[in-house]
């Protein structure tokens, strides 16, 4: 079989299992960063620090302290994380501020102030040299940016898309089919019981002679005529042969058929056939119903096929049409048709006149709740291509199969029994003929998985809306946290500091030249920090540490521009880090334990290069790379080709255009001659 790789492909892949093909950490940063932590009192600070995590007196609990030092008025001269006022930054603590003089946890991060954390997670982010683990993160990453933004995306859409037609929670989540009816075990059972008696690909025929005469010829495999005792009879009542081959052939004029009969003459058809609906019983009726697969009780007549009271005996009642404000019910209380629905159904019917002029032909009130039938059916979802059969299953889960106690049944065969709503019965083994219904060694009571509507949830049942605004409101102001349209989450909210794309190294330069701005003003801070490599116990350091929070805070009271400055910059970085903390910390990433020299990552990132390709909104995957590939290569190209060969093979398939640019994976395989041989 082909393989899924392309040349560039492959190109790109020899590159990035060699370590080759992406840029590096951005030099600007690593610049910054070894500028910041070079200043004397960051560079006496980390001293300390690593002073400290060598001491066997040394506790976690200090060790948090000496990293927090200045956390809540100027971090930056602790080179700590800030905290409130300044800040809340949970993920950020969780991932730093833990027991490294512990067991060891395998990861790569130490403990030895905010700019190392910076510099150690942009790293982590590049893999550390290590393109596997780079392969194994960005592929996470994707995987749950994708899942995030299209909850994000769906709240955003979800009244805007289905408000305009949301009535209630049932009929969206029954396809609108509770919006007919109420009783939905009473309908689907009628809808059984109706076999193939209308054609819903022709619902503007519902309930008219014309639309049951087509079916009864459809059914019956007969063309133009109709069967023989429906046919006399018709031809008894005064109608030509040609008239009835109008009706079954819907010979009405119209911009596909300008040579048809007109509205008029198909309707007098229509009258002339319904007359002779009327005069059909017996065993000429037996016959049709067989044919239509009818299985109605109580059907004496064939014009009784066109009263809904009559094929609907259980669930007329709970029948209703659409309304302005909601469903309105076809039928009242006392079983007669609603007086008031005729203009109502009048308005969703192409011609304001539609019950008026089936009424012409079969009785008023049958017209006005077939009509109403009509167009409570046209609601129901791709109704056009669903059959009746596959209506009443969907409703109901239902099988045609009474139970006869004379037929021997195999294991898991459903069977019903009992009238006028069926209970159905699943075989537990094979049942010989003679077995009674209720010998539970052979039967089970069972129900078919019909339609569920949200009965006995009353809050998604009072909805308005198809999401609730708490809902909405939730992945707003929770989930809704990137920076791309509607808070969607982007690669750059993510890994941005693998490319240095918020510009932390002019952060860490300004906040570098800051404290050197001030000078002989940090002095004794400065030799609080010098004075802990002395400390003898922990007690000692405590004391220090406290010295130095008390310093700290002196130096902010005294030069509260330059603190402002230095917390701006700090309090930015901060935030964006522990951001990028969360979203990899929701998708269950631990950057600084990713598995080193993973080739199977790589070659799973070079297989999604082409859908990488087709992420093309600002700040997705595709930006990201084109940035991160090292062009200056051959393989870093190639990553940036293979994304733009995706894009061409979307746009090829989409206008049915086929690509062989997928190199065979079998053994050796002979190559494609340039020119093919004329035998």
């Amino acid at each position: 079989m082909p393989s899924i790789t392309t040349p560039l492909q492959l190109t790109a892949a020899a590159a990035l299992l060699q370590n080759q093909g992406l840029e590096p950490f951005p030099p600007g940063l690593a610049t910054a960063i070894q500028t910041f932590n070079a200043t004397t009192l960051i560079s006496n600070l980390a001293a300390a620090v690593s002073f400290y995590k060598s001491q066997t007196f040394a506790t976690a609990t200090t060790l948090n302290s000496l990293l927090s030092m200045g956390n809540t008025v100027c971090p930056t001269l602790g080179n700590s994380i800030p905290v409130s006022p300044l800040g809340t930054y949970t993920y950020l603590n969780t991932e730093y501020l833990v027991n490294y003089l512990g067991t060891v946890d395998g990861s790569t991060l130490d403990p030895s102030g905010f700019s190392n954390l910076i510099e150690q997670t942009c790293a982590a982010y590049l893999g550390n040299g290590d393109l596997g683990r780079f392969s194994q993160g960005f592929m996470a990453v994707q995987s749950y940016i994708a899942s995030t933004n299209n909850y994000i995306n769906s709240s955003v859409n979800s009244n805007q898309y289905l408000g305009p037609t949301f009535v209630n929670m049932d009929d969206l989540v029954t396809g609108s089919i509770t919006s007919v009816s109420t009783d939905l075990e009473s309908f689907g059972v009628d809808l059984d019981k109706q076999g193939e008696l209308w054609n819903t690909a022709k619902l503007d025929l519902y309930g008219t002679p014309a639309g049951l005469l087509q079916q009864i010829s459809a059914r019956a495999g007969i063309q133009r005529q109709t069967v023989p005792a429906l046919q006399n009879v018709m031809l008894a009542m005064g109608m030509t042969t040609t008239d009835i081959e109008n009706l079954i052939t819907d010979n009405r004029i119209g911009v596909f058929n300008p040579t048809g009969i007109t509205n008029n003459e198909f309707d007098r058809a229509q009258r002339l056939a319904y007359n002779a609906f009327t005069m059909i019983s017996g065993d000429a009726l037996v016959q049709i119903l067989d044919i239509l697969d009818v299985t109605t009780p109580n059907i004496t007549g064939l014009e009784q096929l066109l009263d809904p009271v009559k094929t609907f005996p259980l669930s007329y009642p709970s029948l209703r049409a659409p309304g302005a404000v909601g469903p309105v019910p076809i039928f009242d209380a006392n079983g007669s048709v609603n007086s008031s629905i005729a203009p109502i159904v009048n308005s969703y019917l192409p011609a304001a006149t539609g019950c008026d002029e089936l009424s012409k032909i079969i009785p008023p009130a049958d017209a006005v709740a077939n009509k109403a039938i009509q167009v409570a059916l046209q609601q129901i979802n791709n109704i056009p291509n669903v059959s009746l059969p596959d209506l009443a299953q969907a409703v109901l889960g239902a099988v045609n199969n009474p139970w006869q106690v004379t037929n021997a049944y195999l294991p898991n065969d459903l069977v019903s029994t009992g009238a006028p709503v069926p209970v159905y019965y699943r075989a537990t083994q094979e049942v010989p003929a003679g077995t009674d219904i209720n010998n539970t060694a052979y039967w089970t009571p069972t129900t078919l998985g019909g339609l569920s509507t949200m009965s006995g949830l009353p809050l998604i049942q009072a909805q308005t809306t198809p999401v609730d605004t708490s809902v909405t409101d939730y992945f707003a102001n929770s989930v809704a946290t990137g920076t791309g349209p509607d808070g969607t989450i982007t690669t750059y909210d993510v890994l941005g500091l693998a490319l240095d794309a918020d510009d932390f190294a002019a952060r860490l330069t300004d906040a570098a030249d800051t404290i050197d701005g001030l000078g002989t003003g940090l002095d004794d801070l400065s030799q609080i920090y010098v004075d802990m490599l002395s400390a003898a116990n922990n007690a000692a350091m405590i004391t220090l540490i406290a010295n130095a929070n008390a310093e700290i805070a002196s130096i902010c009271s005294v030069h509260t521009a330059q603190v402002a400055t230095m917390n701006t910059d700090w309090v930015y970085m901060a935030n964006l880090m522990n951001l990028s903390s969360r979203y990899t910390t929701e998708a269950s990433i631990d950057y600084f334990n990713l598995q080193s020299g993973d080739k199977n990552s790589v070659y799973g990132f070079v297989q999604n290069l082409p859908r990488y390709g087709l992420l093309t909104a600002n700040g997705d995957a595709a930006e990201f790379l084109i940035n991160l590939a090292d062009t200056a290569i051959l393989g870093g190209q190639a990553v940036v080709g293979a994304m733009r060969e995706g894009r061409n093979q979307a746009r090829l398939e989409s206008n049915g255009i086929y690509n062989a640019n997928q190199v065979p994976s079998d053994a050796e395989v002979e190559p494609i001659p340039v020119v093919l041989p004329v035998n």
